[in-house]
């Protein structure tokens, strides 16, 4: 009796498949923010960043009032502010109206890892332009006021 032989197929060919805009958005901007977080000297986790930059954006904030914004439990943002009080980056002070209720804010040396951090993502950022063609250039600097229209709808549409 003969040996069975495998089943053998020849292999398909691969037919490149349009990518919609906003899949190739997301993937280049994730790419992009991962690329800066490199950058950062303290390594936060996505949470605390979050955080960080809501906080800075409305403080001092009560914590109830910043896990509403962000979309997560108040236990668990008061998990993410303890971590950051203890590398040192948010500080407690009392709510004006009422003493009994803490309010966060960035804390000097916070205020400090943002400038840097935002000092050395500039500058990468800055590094890879340098890599780009003039043309490429002109066109990434003609479609900044598309991105930011779009950021601010995305931001509205979250907050809404």
């Amino acid at each position: 009796m003969a040996a069975a032989t495998p089943f053998k197929t020849k292999p398909a060919k691969l037919v490149p498949r349009e990518t919609p805009p906003a899949v190739s958005l997301r993937v280049a901007v994730t790419r992009i923010y991962r690329a800066l977080r490199v950058n950062a000297e303290k390594n936060l986790t996505p949470s605390q960043a979050s955080a960080v930059a809501r906080i800075e954006q409305c403080e001092p904030v009560r914590l109830g009032v910043l896990a509403q914004m962000e979309g997560i439990a108040a236990a668990s943002m008061s998990k993410v502010v303890e971590s950051l009080e203890a590398l040192d980056i948010l500080v407690r002070v009392p709510d004006p109206l009422d003493g009994r209720v803490s309010m966060v804010k960035i804390s000097p040396s916070g205020r400090k890892m943002i400038e840097e951090f935002r000092s050395s993502s500039t500058l990468a950022i800055e590094r890879a332009l340098d890599s780009l063609s003039v043309e490429e250039k002109l066109l990434l600097q003609e479609s900044l006021p598309v991105l930011e229209k779009l950021s601010d709808i995305l931001q509205a549409r979250q907050n809404g």
